[in-house]
């Protein structure tokens, strides 16, 4: 008896007894859409980001305090605590893939959602953050995504900007606009 007789049998037995393989699928979002699912989009400086154990210890989170400066959408405070998956405590390294990076005293426009908790999350992962800079020559406050493949050519679409070559750098008060107009279209 060949022991390949029972190999379809063996195979669907594993097909049924298999968990269901689990894969993150990012869409791409433009700026309607981020400023449609967000429930607030702020700009600040980010103050500190405290990683620690979620509460069964099964996970690091981390805290990042934001003080902000303008807010676009939502209610105005001064200070907002984001809270994201990730982090390193005690040694241990827990990261996402495509979440957003802060450091302390760096400033950002954030599109932020809020989980069944209600606590604020940077929405689409690092999609919903933009590093703003001064350009020195000129003082202009600039924006863009810091994390590789993510930088953006058009501050409607967010559109890709290719990979080689110089990054292009975008006027905050243009994808302020856009937003402002994407808020107005919406009634807001």
């Amino acid at each position: 008896m060949s022991p390949y007789r029972f190999a379809p049998l063996f195979a669907l037995l594993l097909l049924a007894v298999a968990p269901a393989a689990r894969a993150t699928q990012v869409r791409h979002l433009d700026t309607r859409a981020l400023v449609r699912e967000s429930s607030d989009i702020v700009i600040g400086q980010i103050e500190g980001a405290t990683a620690h154990w979620n509460e069964n210890r099964s996970a690091i989170v981390t805290e990042v305090t934001v003080r902000i400066s303008q807010t676009l959408k939502g209610v105005a405070t001064e200070r907002l605590t984001l809270r994201q998956m990730g982090g390193e405590v005690d040694g241990m390294r827990y990261s996402i893939p495509g979440s957003p990076s802060f450091t302390p005293g760096e400033e950002a426009l954030l599109f932020v959602w809020r989980d069944a908790a209600g606590r604020p999350q940077v929405d689409g992962l690092a999609q919903g953050k933009f590093d703003i800079a001064k350009d020195p020559a000129t003082g202009e406050r600039l924006v863009q995504r810091s994390l590789p493949g993510l930088s953006i050519r058009d501050t409607k679409t967010l559109s890709m900007a290719p990979v080689s070559g110089p990054t292009p750098r975008i006027p905050l008060s243009s994808l302020v606009r856009e937003i402002q107009s994407a808020l107005e279209e919406a009634g807001r």
